[in-house]
């Protein structure tokens, strides 16, 4: 699936951009030029943030992500303060897109425990509009290349000694941008006021608590098999993608003139941090890339192709019926070793074009396993077949 992702990033067919609806991102980026024209500050200062907030909702975004922690106050009481003001009277009177805000964690997570403890924000004393939402932006690396590959839709968190359930950035955006479901945003959104008392059992209570839609059936972000909970990479940094245009934020916050928003118009703005010392640049299957266009990448893949899953069950069968004749064919026809190139050349020849086709509406056709599959038949073989030759003594009483 990485190599698939490989293949695909970046490509024309992978992005909606002559749809009549395209989603497409813009990334506001504090890069290096930015932070160092800033003052390599320890804190993204927050008169910067509200700038580009500002520009984002005054462009008419369709939707902005702020991937920035605002847990601690910054440098300047009065720009958090100001911050803060501005944040409670977001869409207020005016019409301004949505904004999601990201929750931060303590690290050092033990084991493979539901829940993390949640760092508190100096924002949580003030009470914002419903067009502000906060959101968690984990995902899963693995743990043997440590490559982003997996996401959290739902997390359980410990928050001033409550437990509350924070939903991912993706999963708010998705119910942000759908068309007019605003059931579900209220659903998704509200997910993080479902408080309770306290943190003690929350293993238990993450794992007996399952969502569920108006018809019964497993809600997106309920638990689900890794293919599930796959990302979907289609977005690359730093090569061209139709999807994407990235803007130094310098350019904006700095800027003494009055800017054009026409690379935000109608666009998912996402506000986030690739210069060094952010230590926000992570290992990806298409190449390293800052936490805000893996956020980008999970909003389209989730909006977009849903959870990665596999084809329905009776094409599954057709698949699995027509690979076990192709199978016997070859190696009742040929040797074991000319049977298992020959199988394994049908095999790929009918399931990769398969796959490359189907990958963008989020099915996976897995042909590794028919594969590996052929070679252990092949090894099988091998070894009857050395079991079965026959045996001679030799002058010295040793069988050969």
């Amino acid at each position: 699936m990485d190599t698939m992702m490989e293949f695909n990033q970046g490509l024309p067919r992978m992005s909606d951009a002559g749809s009549a609806d395209p989603m497409q991102f813009t990334f506001l980026d504090i890069d290096d030029a930015s932070y160092r024209g800033w003052g390599e500050p320890y804190h993204v200062p927050r008169d910067k943030i509200l700038k580009l907030i500002k520009f984002a909702a005054e462009a008419n975004a369709r939707l902005t992500v702020l991937d920035i922690d605002l847990s601690r106050e910054g440098v300047d009481a009065d720009d958090d303060r100001r911050l803060a003001a501005y944040l409670t009277q977001y869409g207020k009177g005016v019409a301004h897109p949505p904004l999601i805000l990201v929750r931060t964690f303590y690290s050092g997570e033990p084991g493979d425990r539901q829940w993390v403890d949640i760092r508190p924000s100096f924002l949580d004393e003030f009470e914002f509009p419903t067009s502000v939402h906060w959101a968690q932006p984990l995902f899963k690396a693995t743990l043997w290349d440590g490559v982003i590959r997996h996401w959290h839709l739902i997390k359980f968190g410990c928050l001033n000694g409550r437990l509350v359930l924070v939903p991912a950035t993706q999963l708010i955006a998705a119910a942000l941008l759908s068309a007019g479901d605003v059931s579900s945003v209220n659903r998704y959104a509200d997910l993080n006021v479902v408080r309770m008392e306290n943190c003690n059992n929350a293993d238990s209570a993450a794992n007996a608590i399952t969502f569920r839609d108006a018809g019964g059936r497993s809600e997106i972000f309920s638990p689900e098999a890794e293919l599930g909970q796959r990302l979907i990479y289609t977005i690359p940094w730093k090569s061209p993608a139709p999807d994407l245009i990235t803007v130094p934020a310098q350019l904006i916050t700095e800027s003494p003139h009055d800017l054009s928003g026409d690379l935000i118009r109608n666009r998912v703005v996402i506000i986030g941090a690739s210069f060094a010392d952010s230590r926000d640049i992570h290992r990806t299957p298409i190449g390293e890339m800052p936490g805000a266009l893996i956020i980008a990448n999970a909003i389209k893949s989730l909006t977009h192709y849903g959870q990665v899953r596999p084809p329905p069950a009776l094409s599954h069968w057709v698949e699995k019926l027509f690979l076990i004749l192709v199978a016997a064919w070859a190696f009742s026809r040929l040797t074991s070793l000319i049977a298992v190139f020959v199988a394994g050349a049908i095999i790929i020849g009918a399931l990769v074009p398969i796959s490359f086709y189907f990958f963008k509406y989020g099915l996976w056709v897995d042909f590794a396993i028919p594969l590996l599959a052929m070679v252990i038949h092949r090894a099988v073989a091998e070894y009857r077949g050395v079991q079965s030759l026959p045996h001679t003594i030799d002058g010295q009483g040793r069988k050969t």
